[in-house]
This record gives C-alpha cells, sequence and structure tokens, in this order.
C-alpha cells in the first residue's frame, strides 16, 4: 500500500490509504476499436488547415510563449490570483495533516463529486473507530490535494457498506429568495362585470 493521509479532528487521529474507485469497473464501459480494410487498427490524427500536413497523437505540446512569440521557461512563471497577488501553494495531503471539520448531510448534496477513493486501512481497529464516529457525525469535511497545488478540492468523508470513502470535488453555493408564500387577497367587488356572448356556438 503507498502512503497514508493522517486525518484529525479535536483529540482523535486516523490513518489511512487511499484507492481510487475506478468508474469503470463500477459501471463498465464500452471501447470502439476502429480497424482498416485489412483489420489493421488504426490511430488517431489531425490535418491541418492547409489540407496536407497529418499531425499523429502525441506529437503536439503546449508552450508558453511572450508578446513576440518567444518561449517562456516555466521556471520563471508564478501563479497569482485575480487581484495580482502571489498564489500560496497548497501542500499535499499526503505532507500534513488533514483537517477534519463536521458537515452536513447537504455538505453531501452540494458536492459537485469528480472523484471518490476508498479508504485502505492497515488498523482495523481504526477503520472501525472511524466508522463509529461517521456514524454519529455523518459527514466530516476537509481540504484534498492529491498533490501540491494552489487550489484544493472540497472534500468529504462518509460510510457506507462497513467502509469509508472520500468524495472530492467542489461544494456550489446556491442562493435562494426566502421561503415565503405571498397571500394575494381577492378583491370581487371592483372585478369589471364580463358579458356573456349571447353566441350559439351549436348554430356553427
Amino acid at each position: 500500500m503507498g502512503k497514508n493521509i493522517h486525518f484529525v479532528i479535536e483529540e482523535k487521529s486516523w490513518s489511512a490509504g487511499i484507492s481510487k474507485v475506478d468508474r469503470n469497473k463500477v459501471y463498465g464501459h464500452v471501447e470502439e476499436i476502429i480497424s482498416d480494410s485489412n483489420g489493421e487498427l488504426c490511430s488517431v490524427a489531425s490535418i491541418l488547415e492547409d489540407g496536407q500536413t497529418i499531425i499523429v497523437s502525441g506529437a503536439t505540446a503546449l508552450k508558453t510563449v511572450d508578446s513576440e512569440n518567444k518561449e517562456i521557461s516555466k521556471d520563471v512563471i508564478k501563479t497569482v490570483n485575480l487581484d495580482g497577488t502571489d498564489a500560496i501553494l497548497v501542500p499535499s495531503s499526503y505532507d500534513i495533516d488533514v483537517v477534519l471539520t463536521p458537515g452536513t448531510l447537504n455538505d453531501l448534496f452540494n458536492l459537485e463529486i469528480t472523484t471518490v477513493y476508498q479508504l485502505v486501512w492497515d488498523d482495523e481497529a481504526a477503520k472501525l473507530d472511524l466508522i463509529s464516529y461517521l456514524n454519529t457525525n455523518k459527514v466530516l469535511k476537509f481540504v484534498f490535494n492529491y498533490r501540491a497545488d494552489y487550489e484544493g478540492a472540497d472534500a468529504v468523508l462518509i460510510t457506507a457498506q462497513d467502509q469509508v470513502f472520500a468524495l472530492t470535488g467542489k461544494l456550489l453555493e446556491f442562493k435562494f429568495l426566502e421561503n415565503k408564500q405571498i397571500i394575494i387577497a381577492e378583491d370581487t367587488e371592483n372585478e369589471p362585470t364580463v358579458e356573456e356572448d349571447a353566441m350559439d356556438f351549436g348554430m356553427l
């Protein structure tokens, strides 16, 4: 098993590894194989605007250039916030104590999930202890970074089927109006009198 993540909350702590839950293994997948008339497998390629130049897969790369189209070395590039201040690098969750905070089921429901991990344990007693804690608290929130980055992902811990799962993604914020029903008084006294049409539609 790989390196463990150390979770802490108040005076309690747990250490566990994580294993990504592969959606293809859970739901299955469809693979499309394209071959030529001889049965040979085809490979993906792109054709440029000149209609002649063919670029095969893997033959392109992203480069950063300045106003004169000269390549800029990555070691001189820095990440900044929208206001121009230097962005702070968030360390990997493997390198620090991951602080858990109490969450709610709304946090779980509002999480736009991108990845699901199952916690892998060396100590079965620690696993049962965290499951017991989650059975009482339901949801625990934390910030997750698989590797050092400038923005951590929102994440929650939940338990299901005697296992513990970490769901990562982005918490969505919804703004609602007040949940009040406006009662409109019916004023029938000032309503105009509608004259009935004397036409007999049976005559048409």
